[in-house]
């Protein structure tokens, strides 16, 4: 289901030179849309009117002014927490990025799979039967696919780095204030950032610099010198014993990432990341975040699927004031705690970047997990993505690359990816050492 297509940057440099039109770019998009969405679902809405209005005025542009253009003629995926306007999207867009659709989500963004009951099921394009990961899982899926080579996406428990990761492709979430993010609930509590989905770094670098309105993003250096990686592949959520086990493709992608570091002459260091001291604390973040987009967008617990009704009741009442804004309580102790654990681990292993595997088990499969009951789509969330939660609950930037593959249970090829976490301000750091491991990791033969 996959099609190699241009990337963001080579669009952009046609559409520059004028080898290109905008709207002849949008109108082959469109027509791949046409072809692949209705197998994967990834859209829930095509922006036609927008997006050739938008590749019109690129193509009216002198020369000159669509070289001032980064993203001149890029064909753009929007996640469907923002609309046009919203101060994620139109940097992009006045940057002359195009706008193709809206993508899918699960709702209120709640889960780590992309299906509801006003949309269906949205699909794997590197396997059918698989989910694509969630909430941003439209996104990623559109971009795994090529329909296009950029999406927007928002991450308040992992929702840009787990549907990354499941559909082989690259993001990064930036930390506070990097992006001006405007998602509901202030922004899950404080937990969620905006950030690009793309398939290659370079193109993420780019569309960061432009969210950020940080030029200098988009040029993706050398990791600094004296750099030095934690390399974490434990289980990141543990009560005594590992709740979660870390399945042997996803502990080896992400040694396979350290050996690429150490080739790039970097130190790499083996120890293990902290987790939470209170074993309720992610949960308690999740179901407040949750509840406070609901609030905010006026959405009543009848309107709402079973599990996200559960979900929304537990962060209303059980876990009320859980989020990053509501002072001392007993879950921004924890926080408090959390941090002050990993940077002391940090500080003693002498380390700037974790270095985990992104996922710990090939995605779960594309069904109605919206009919299922809200433990079913809780474990199945938890079971397959349990590294991503540290980097919102800390507050930190943190990014996913492919790194090695694996086989799905139909025996379709599976990139495994890495994730890279570290202290507020390294983004440009964690974009280097991605695109260190994506230039000299590769895809190997999957094992």
């Amino acid at each position: 289901m996959t099609t190699d297509q241009l990337s963001a940057i080579d669009i952009a440099e046609a559409v520059h030179t004028g080898s290109i039109g905008a709207l002849e770019t949008l109108d082959a998009t469109f027509d791949r849309v046409a072809d692949l969405d209705p197998s994967i679902r990834a859209f829930t809405t095509v922006l036609r009117a927008d997006g050739r209005s938008a590749g019109a005025a690129v193509d009216a542009k002198t020369p000159d002014e669509r070289a001032a253009l980064p993203l001149a003629g890029v064909p753009l995926a929007i996640k469907s927490t923002v609309t046009l306007d919203n101060p994620v999207v139109a940097p992009l867009l006045a940057a002359g990025a195009v706008p193709v659709g809206i993508t899918a989500t699960p709702q209120l963004c709640t889960w780590a799979m992309t299906d509801s009951d006003s949309h269906g099921i949205t699909r794997n394009p590197l396997d059918l039967s698989l989910t694509p990961g969630g909430s941003s899982g439209g996104s990623a899926a559109a971009v795994a696919a090529g329909m296009v080579p950029l999406a927007v996406g928002d991450d308040g428990m992992g929702s840009l780095r787990i549907p990354a990761a499941a559909c082989g492709i690259t993001t990064i979430k930036p930390g506070p204030g990097v992006v001006p993010t405007r998602l509901s609930g202030d922004n899950w509590g404080g937990l969620a950032e905006s950030g690009p989905l793309a398939r290659t770094v370079t193109d993420v670098a780019l569309a960061l610099s432009v969210m950020a309105d940080r030029p200098e993003l988009a040029t993706v250096g050398e990791v600094p010198t004296g750099t030095r990686i934690g390399l974490s592949v434990g289980s990141p959520i543990r009560l005594v014993r590992d709740l979660v086990r870390v399945r042997e493709p996803w502990t080896r992608a992400a040694r396979e990432a350290a050996a690429v570091l150490r080739r790039e002459d970097l130190v790499v260091v083996d120890t293990p990341l902290p987790t939470p001291r209170d074993p309720v604390l992610y949960l308690a973040r999740w179901t407040s975040g949750v509840a406070r987009a609901a609030a905010e967008e006026n959405l009543p617990l009848s309107a709402m699927e079973r599990r996200t009704r559960h979900h929304a009741l537990l962060g209303r009442t059980v876990f009320r004031r859980g989020g990053a804004a509501d002072g001392d309580t007993r879950w921004n102790r924890g926080v408090a705690t959390l941090r002050a654990d990993v940077e002391r681990a940090m500080d003693t292993a002498g380390v700037d970047v974790w270095l985990t595997p992104a996922l710990a088990d090939v995605p779960p499969e594309a069904t109605d997990w919206h009919r299922r009951s809200w433990g079913r789509s809780l474990w199945a969330s938890m079971r397959y993505a349990p590294f991503s939660p540290l980097a919102n609950v800390l507050g930190w930037p943190a990014a996913t690359v492919p790194c090695g593959a694996t086989h799905t249970p139909l025996g379709r090829h599976l990139p495994t990816s890495v994730q890279l976490v570290g202290r507020p301000g390294s983004e440009a750091t964690l974009l280097a050492l991605a695109a260190a491991i994506e230039r000299s990791a590769g895809q190997t033969d999957p094992r």
